[in-house]
């Protein structure tokens, strides 16, 4: 949903240069937060993504025996940028052309759908529920964001929560990031690329997704061509 549903204002032309600004800030005080409760800097000054930032602090707090309390306070600090990068990043989006159309004709075909999201459930809630963004929160039966799980994408524990929500294992997932990618294979599924990040040649070969869309109302179709 926070990348692959949304998409960010074409009006707003600095809009990219200031998420790009929080982002460095964010992923920096992360680090931060990170060292501070005992990860080794070694662990941390390579990372460029906060998704990384996030499973690493918490892989070091389970495999250094954290308190239950420490681990707490360690995540719910690690949150708080992870909280201001989102609110900005859809304060500065819409929803895609043509997202509730398409969610209504595959609601109508009798697909379950399901939202994994890194964003937090509030924020989750704040656009899926809003009119702005065409209450599409409401084609989706389970949802499962960054508070519900201990690790996110591109670890496939969310994908596997909402599997379970769902008593199935089978699964198309539709997204537009690398880790979208890597967290559906981990997890055993087909994924279908969103490519509004346009990703060149080298990118896609990496990634290597079942399907590609160009435009999400070719959605249907390709899901079809992948579950015969």
């Amino acid at each position: 949903m926070d990348g692959t549903l949304i998409i960010p204002k074409m009006k707003e032309a600095d809009g990219k240069v200031t998420i790009h600004s929080l982002s460095l800030q964010s992923r920096q005080q992360m680090k931060n937060i990170s060292h501070y409760y005992g990860v080794p800097l070694t662990e941390l000054d390579s990372l460029s993504r906060m998704a990384h930032i996030w499973n690493i602090a918490r892989r070091y707090a389970e495999a250094h025996g954290f308190s239950e309390e420490r681990m707490k306070s360690m995540m719910a600090e690690l949150n708080e940028p992870f909280n201001r990068q989102e609110e900005l990043e859809h304060s500065l989006s819409v929803l895609l052309p043509g997202t509730i159309e398409v969610l209504e004709g595959l609601q109508k075909n009798f697909y379950m759908l399901g939202m994994v999201t890194t964003a937090s459930r509030a924020g989750f809630e704040r656009i899926s529920c809003s009119e702005e963004f065409g209450y599409f929160g409401m084609y989706f039966k389970h949802s499962i964001t960054r508070d519900d799980c201990g690790y996110i994408k591109p670890d496939p524990e969310p994908i596997n929560r909402i599997l379970r929500l769902f008593d199935r294992s089978d699964f198309i997932y539709i997204g537009d990031s690398d880790h979208d990618a890597e967290a559906t294979k981990a997890a055993g599924g087909s994924f279908i690329l969103l490519n509004t990040k346009m990703y060149d040649e080298k990118m896609l070969q990496r990634i290597h997704p079942d399907g590609i869309l160009d435009r999400l109302n070719e959605l249907p179709y390709l899901i079809s061509c992948i579950s015969k």
